[in-house]
């Protein structure tokens, strides 16, 4: 049951507010601490929603799905430690290692040290992993979106790409990123975040 205000002004995020289909709804005033915790829990879903293995079939791919992600990150992000890889993703360090071992097997990613630090090795793509990153495509699928995008109204369109306009133009020193998230009780897995570890 979706609460109401018992004062007059607009309703805030301790007054839940939401339209048909769990989206907020107009007028609804959030605070940062609010909102860090409605993206950190919608942004995964998004992912998954709009994730272009979605209008692929398994057969058709050189490697599983989820070894697709990692390289799918890695050719966006470009080179990152294990840790930090596991941390971007959202999944164990184990995890990711078996991934990444297999994908090493298969010739797709190599392990090069940091010119910067060469106490840090970094996973990157192989030519032939550049490669199946290329023939797959972008990491979100374009029919998926053009679908969602020709069900909504122009004023809806309009908010949903300015949205993803402003979360994308913001520059956040990396610290403050985590210091934001832990104060607002998003869990690290949400907020990308560079480990100093040294990988073996």
């Amino acid at each position: 049951m979706v609460a109401t205000s018992r004062s007059a002004g607009k309703p805030t995020e301790t007054e839940p507010s939401v339209a048909p289909g769990g989206v907020l709804a107009p007028g609804v005033d959030l605070t940062a601490e609010a909102a860090a915790k409605r993206v950190a829990r919608l942004l995964p879903e998004v992912y998954r929603r709009f994730h272009w293995a979605n209008r692929v079939q398994g057969g058709d791919l050189p490697v599983t799905h989820r070894a697709l992600e990692v390289l799918q990150h890695l050719s966006a992000s470009g080179p990152l430690t294990v840790g930090e890889l596991a941390v971007h993703l959202g999944l164990r360090r184990n995890s990711v290692s078996e991934l990444l071992q297999r994908l090493e097997t298969k010739g797709l990613v190599a392990r090069i040290r940091d010119e910067r630090d060469e106490r840090r090795v970094l996973v990157w793509l192989t030519e032939a992993g550049r490669s199946v990153v290329s023939r797959i495509g972008q990491p979100a699928a374009p029919d998926l979106i053009a679908q969602t995008m020709a069900s909504l109204s122009p004023e809806d369109r309009a908010l949903a790409v300015r949205g993803l306009e402003l979360l994308a133009s913001v520059e956040v020193e990396p610290n403050s990123a985590v210091d934001a998230a832990a104060t607002a009780g998003v869990t690290p897995s949400a907020v990308p975040q560079s480990e100093k570890e040294t990988n073996r």
